[in-house]
């Protein structure tokens, strides 16, 4: 396994193969590990693990990569979200089961409080609660643009709380969206459901697909670069609202 170091640190590099059809790299720990789809053909896979190689060793040079641009979204009792202009405030109820309901101005989850994974499950309804609230306004925004810029036929739009992608374009018209979106300026999220609508047009990042992309939005190197520098602090939450918190924080990638 090949090793490296940065900024006076030893990192082991380990290259996985998988059946995805994307590749990525992720830090866990001192490991820098890469993955490359299996089908793709030798060439493409080693030119695609040493790129990301680079950028790696590049974001942990700069400290870049941590934990706190890639954990789980914290929630906690008497927090207020905005999306979509509106604001819902989430209240953590305890209780004898889990729950979720939702009610004027914001949405209410009972919580177990005997049960050993409680934080993670409780999360996982807020996240649920809000994603079923919201998804109309996504599909109609996903709609609106796609049908002044792209027409292509989507199948189905879906939200993820993932911490390693904005969104995503399946090869049936598919488009997921990662759910902090939901919570940032319509401008970058307007930003990134154009960059997957191109994908619908071109699977690659090539100067086909950029200049779609630029023709639909000219300015969205800007907006490319206010998501880059900001999209991990968001959804905004006040820390000092409530005392009943809710944390998931993965393995820093």
């Amino acid at each position: 396994m090949e090793s490296i170091e940065i900024n006076g640190k030893i990192y082991l590099v380990e290259r996985i193969l998988s059946s995805n059809r994307n590749a990525w790299a992720r830090l866990k720990g001192e490991r820098i590990v890469i993955s490359l789809p299996s089908r793709w053909p030798s060439h493409e896979k080693e030119k695609t693990a040493v790129g990301l190689l680079k950028r790696a060793i590049k974001a942990i040079a700069k400290g870049r990569w941590g934990c706190e641009g890639t954990k789980k979204i914290e929630f906690h009792h008497g927090q207020r979200l905005a999306a979509f202009g509106k604001e819902y405030e989430i209240s953590l109820m305890p209780s004898k089961r889990f729950g979720k309901r939702m009610r004027e101005g914001g949405i209410e989850v009972r919580v177990d409080e005997r049960h050993p994974r409680k934080n993670e499950k409780a999360a996982s309804l807020v996240r649920k609660a809000l994603t079923e609230a919201l998804m109309p306004h996504l599909i109609e925004r996903v709609s609106d643009i796609n049908s002044a810029h792209f027409r292509s036929e989507i199948t189905k739009v879906t939200v993820r709380d993932s911490t390693t992608r904005w969104g995503s374009c399946g090869r049936d018209g598919s488009i997921s969206l990662n759910f902090r979106l939901l919570f940032m300026p319509q401008g970058i999220l307007d930003y990134v459901i154009v960059h997957e609508l191109a994908h619908t047009k071109y699977r690659g990042h090539g100067p086909r697909f950029w200049g779609l992309v630029e023709r639909v939005m000219p300015d969205h190197r800007e907006r490319r670069r206010w998501l880059k520098e900001n999209g991990w602090s968001y959804p905004r939450t006040d820390r000092n609202a409530g005392q009943m918190t809710l944390t998931e924080c993965d393995e820093p990638y």
